[in-house]
Formats: C-alpha cells, sequence, structure tokens
C-alpha cells in the first residue's frame, strides 16, 4: 500500500467515524453499530499500511502488533473504558519496546540518553499533575481505575519519550513524525481522562478522536520514516 492510497483512506474513514462517534454519543442509537465497525477501519488500515510498505521486519512487526491492540482498544471502549485501557496499554508497551529497542541496536550516547531522562522525568510530573486535575473535580474516581490509569498515562509518556529517543539516536530527519504522534495520543486520552472524571466536553468526539487518530496516523508512518 503506497502512502497516497493509505493517507486517502485513513482520513476518509476518519472523518466519518468522528461525525458517527459524536452521533452516537448525542445518543442516536440507530448508529452505534456502524459507529464501532467504522471506528476500528483507520487502526485497521494503518495496520495493513506497515505490513506492505517494506518487507516486515521486527520494526514493522512490532509497530504493526501495536497498532492491532489500538484496533483491538477502539473496539474495547465501546464496551468499557477498563477493556479499552487494556488494549491500548499493550500497544504503548509495544510502541516503547520498539522504539527502545531500535536505539539500542544504532547505539546509544549521552545527548540522547539526557533528552529521553528529561522527557521522561517531565511525563511523570505532567500525570501528578492530571491525575490532581482529575481528582480536583470532587467526583470519586475508583481506586483501581486510579491506579491503573496512572500506570496507562506513565507508558504513554513512556511511549513518547522513546520516540523522542529513536529520534535523536537515528538522526533522521522526518523521525519527529511519530514523536508528534505519541504527543497526540497524551492529547487525545488526557481528553478522555477530564470528559469521564472531571466535566463534561460539549461534543467532546470531535476533540478527542480527531486528536487520537492524527496520533496512530504519525505513529504508523515510523515505517516510512525509518529504514529498520
Amino acid at each position: 500500500m503506497s502512502l497516497e492510497v493509505y493517507s486517502l483512506v485513513f482520513w476518509i474513514v476518519a472523518i466519518v467515524s468522528t461525525y458517527l462517534q459524536d452521533k452516537a454519543s448525542s445518543g442516536e442509537k440507530n448508529v452505534a453499530s456502524l459507529t464501532t465497525l467504522v471506528k476500528i477501519i483507520p487502526a485497521l488500515s494503518a495496520v495493513i499500511f506497515v505490513l506492505l510498505f517494506r518487507p516486515p521486519t521486527l520494526f514493522t512487526l512490532l509497530l504493526a502488533g501495536a497498532l492491532v491492540f489500538c484496533m483491538f482498544g477502539d473496539a474495547a471502549m465501546e464496551v468499557d473504558l477498563v477493556p479499552g485501557i487494556g488494549m491500548f496499554l499493550i500497544a504503548h508497551i509495544l510502541y516503547t519496546t520498539n522504539f527502545l529497542l531500535q536505539s539500542i541496536i544504532l547505539g546509544l550516547v549521552t545527548t540522547p540518553l539526557i533528552v529521553f531522562g528529561v522527557c521522561m522525568t517531565l511525563g511523570v510530573v505532567y500525570v501528578v499533575l492530571l491525575i490532581r486535575y482529575l481528582r480536583s473535580s470532587g467526583n470519586e474516581i475508583p481506586p483501581f481505575i486510579l491506579r491503573a490509569g496512572t500506570l496507562y498515562f506513565i507508558i504513554i509518556a513512556a511511549t513518547l519519550s522513546t520516540s523522542i529517543l529513536l529520534w535523536q539516536t537515528s538522526g533522521v530527519l522526518l523521525g519527529y513524525l511519530p514523536v508528534i504522534g505519541a504527543l497526540f495520543f497524551i492529547i487525545s486520552d488526557s481528553l478522555i481522562a477530564i470528559n469521564a472524571f472531571h466535566h463534561d466536553i460539549s461534543h467532546h468526539e470531535f476533540y478527542i478522536m480527531p486528536t487520537y487518530y492524527l496520533a496512530i496516523f504519525l505513529l504508523a508512518l515510523g515505517v516510512f520514516v525509518f529504514a529498520f
């Protein structure tokens, strides 16, 4: 699959999915079943793109695996928040493992490691501040959800940090694209948490879904950017 075909299919379906998600969240039950089906297609197209863009390597297989669990997460989130978090947690473990492993293979040097450490520290600080903000609403957050959510956001911070590490270690100019993707993942999931545990965001799907789709679109471009 070419980059042009992937981009066209991905964004057409992503726009339709966002519209259907908003309709479903507004209480239109007649679109609910269609919404789930359409919702997983962008991630599925990303998996196909990664696997077909060039002959598979360990990097592409791990990247495709992460996107598969994003697809599972899309479906699971329609059932409940907990299984959805579980699927996306596995996805981010795969992203992090992949980026870190390739960085190690390339050879770690001091400056990228320092940048990684700073980014990871800032990520943990952000998670602490986000959790504090969510708890300030006065709404009771179940302890299990609080612990799982904290772990989840730390792992997302690791995805962002290791994507920066790989970009700096590889020296690839367009290596910043997966970094931006990981950053948008944090934005999207932060909006989900705020909407679920702090206050309702009007037409939240128009903020959550585009940022999420941009995240997985850019992360999938890792197969285009890095020749591993």
